[in-house]
């Protein structure tokens, strides 16, 4: 269970460029949620994804996993990042999926099945070769390998051509996972999410069920 309380968070604070990107946020979320964060730039989405993956800790409140900070706890939450070649270190798809892993040749062919990526075809290419819509999926695969007990995508259809959104949104609505996928966009959101929220200026204003 993700827990948060109380989360606030405040750039630079106590100096004269603070900023207040989250204030007063309470979140649960279970082992089998799939949730849908929505908002306008500047809402706070990125700050709270960041915060769900134990990257930054919160100025005010916990964010916690089965009773653990969450930025004390590694490998239990996976971040997605929009720029996905950031995130891709090795030369080639198969070395990259394992990479940093103790994960053997079958436990990587298997991440990338479960993204819709033929380990035999995609395993030797190179990433540099890849789409971007492949390039999201294949760090998503090196993700997987690890076996997070939940995986944040932040902004992960941005810049997609309508065939890779439609093949990422496939994928992230069959993981087994909790997920929760931080956009601006709500189309399809049905197809991969069964709860949505909306932020604004940092505050949570709305939270129901996905329709």
């Amino acid at each position: 269970m993700i827990r948060l309380t109380g989360v606030g968070h405040v750039y630079s604070e106590r100096s004269p460029w603070s900023h207040r990107a989250l204030e007063a946020v309470d979140l649960d979320v279970s082992d089998t949620e799939r949730l849908l964060v929505v908002g306008s730039n500047g809402s706070g989405k990125s700050t709270l994804a960041w915060i769900l993956a134990g990257l930054i800790p919160p100025s005010e409140g916990s964010a916690s996993i089965d009773g653990k900070p969450l930025s004390d706890v590694r490998g239990a939450v996976a971040i997605s990042f929009q720029h996905a070649r950031l995130q891709l270190f090795r030369p080639t798809v198969a070395e990259d999926v394992a990479f940093g892993t103790t994960a053997g040749r079958s436990a990587a062919d298997k991440a990338l099945r479960t993204v819709g990526l033929d380990p035999v075809v995609f395993g030797p290419r190179r990433i540099d070769e890849l789409s971007g819509g492949e390039q999201r999926r294949v760090a998503l695969a090196g993700m997987l390998v690890r076996s997070p007990k939940l995986v944040v995508f932040d902004e992960p259809f941005a810049g997609l051509d309508p065939p890779s959104r439609t093949l990422l949104i496939n994928v992230i609505a069959r993981l087994r996972t909790a997920t929760v996928v931080v956009s601006h966009d709500y189309e399809d959101a049905g197809r991969f999410a069964s709860r949505v929220l909306e932020l604004r200026d940092g505050r949570l204003v709305r939270e129901g069920r996905v329709s």
